[in-house]
């Protein structure tokens, strides 16, 4: 009986092989119109609110792009323009018993040289909170759509369109209670539905059915005991379902205003249906102190990645990163490492080296440059190869009032490895963009 119910959840988000671009803008805006529409009633009801804040923005952006080499790859090099419109919509509002945000961007891509077949997407966020009972019983509902890297070990939505990549949704339900035993003592406890679903017949659908509870103790003003509990049922539409459990407990310590230092450990037991166990250490830690001038962040940390294609992905990651805000801009200085553990085997697969930095200054008035620099070195230990990455990100913005702005971008990659043949290539991108907001 489960199983069925299961099906039908699904039925939803399903993929095919074959699916016209119709059918997947169709799909994507069913899923809007749905969220929009329950926000839409709610908000007819409580138009006339006391103390109610409502606010519509639209945008429109349209942007030119020139790329050298539009298929990421030397063995076919091709260069294009690719023509982008993205009209949006960003609604608010904000009442003593709801309150909704929005932001909607629709994305359509246009290949002057045909080199590939024209391209849509959509980039949505949609949060809403319904406070049930004042300060005691809510409801939070979310959809994210956007679209994310295939491989965890590489998030490259930053400098290509679409190379290995998906779209993405998740739909999230989850009703909660927030309770003070004691003064000192504050609890969330609820239940929490999520429904994740991919455009590529690669990634793995999911729904999540989660209990948690999350608590908070008081020892001194500045001093908490933070403790958390989780059970997870989730249910992939491949591979096997499984139930997951996962504890945490630690303390986290306000030591200066903006500065504070927090540790946490705890342990993941993982219970499929085929009959496999796996029991896995989890922990996380961190500090971060601010200067006059300055914040430092470091932080470490285990935890399960939101594996695209179904894996059971362990990554361990250690960062730092350095901020320094200037008189007209601000420069921040990064490095981590991350190895990536296949929990289910128990064995190392990449390890991801990353340093760089990201600054912005404003040159005249109204007139912003940026600058960011990243080298990333990845290691493939399946496939005994390694693969060095080099991105330059940079461009001008001028405001010219009244939320109008244009933009002038260049991005170079260049990806190289002995091993890998794939993994050679270099790209350049010019992008000029005209933005409107009313």
């Amino acid at each position: 009986m489960m199983r069925s119910i299961n099906k039908e959840n699904f039925e939803f988000g399903r993929k095919t092989t074959v699916e016209s671009p119709c059918a997947v803008i169709s799909k994507s805006i069913s899923r809007l119109r749905l969220f929009c529409g329950a926000a839409f009633v709610l908000l007819l009801g409580a138009v006339q609110a006391q103390g109610a804040d409502f606010r519509v923005k639209p945008s429109l952006a349209i942007s030119e792009e020139y790329t050298d080499n539009v298929f990421e790859s030397n063995l076919n090099k091709k260069s294009d323009y690719i023509t982008r419109l993205q009209p949006g919509l960003a609604l608010k509002y904000n009442a003593p018993l709801w309150d909704w945000d929005l932001g909607y961007a629709f994305d359509y891509r246009y290949y002057a040289r045909g080199n590939r077949n024209d391209d849509t997407t959509h980039n949505i966020n949609a949060k809403g909170l319904v406070k049930i009972i004042d300060e005691v019983l809510f409801l939070e509902l979310s959809d994210v759509y956007k679209r994310v890297s295939l491989d965890v070990t590489r998030d490259n939505t930053n400098e290509s369109l679409y190379s290995n990549q998906s779209d993405q949704n998740v739909g999230t339900v989850s009703p909660y209670l927030v309770l003070h035993p004691t003064a000192r003592l504050t609890l969330k406890t609820g239940y929490r539905y999520i429904n994740t679903w991919y455009k590529d017949p690669q990634a793995v659908d999911k729904q999540d059915h989660i209990g948690f509870i999350n608590s908070s103790y008081e020892l001194s003003s500045k001093l908490f005991l933070t403790g958390d509990y989780t059970f997870t049922r989730e249910i992939p539409l491949k591979n096997s379902s499984f139930y997951r459990h996962e504890a945490y407990l630690g303390p986290r310590y306000e030591y200066a205003d903006k500065s504070f230092i927090y540790a946490r450990g705890g342990i993941i037991a993982s219970n499929y249906d085929n009959g496999t166990d796996y029991f896995n250490p989890s922990w996380n830690a961190g500090i971060t102190h601010a200067f006059d001038s300055m914040t430092a962040d470091l932080s470490a940390g285990m935890k399960y990645s939101d594996d695209p294609l179904g894996n059971s992905t362990l990554d361990t990651s250690y960062n730092i990163s350095l901020t320094r805000n200037l008189q007209r801009g601000s420069l921040t200085l990064r490095g981590s490492y991350t190895e990536f553990l296949d929990a289910n085997t128990d064995r190392l697969k990449n390890k991801r080296y990353s340093g760089g930095f990201t600054g912005a200054y404003e040159l005249v008035l109204d007139l912003r440059a940026s600058l960011g620099v990243t080298y990333e070195k990845y290691e493939d230990l399946q496939r005994n190869g390694t693969t060095d990455k080099y991105y330059v990100d940079c461009g001008l913005n001028y405001n010219f009032g009244k939320e109008l702005t244009v933009g002038l971008t260049y991005k170079y990659i260049d990806y190289s490895s002995a091993e890998i043949a794939t993994d050679n290539y270099q790209v350049n991108r010019v992008i000029l963009e005209v933005k409107k907001s009313f």
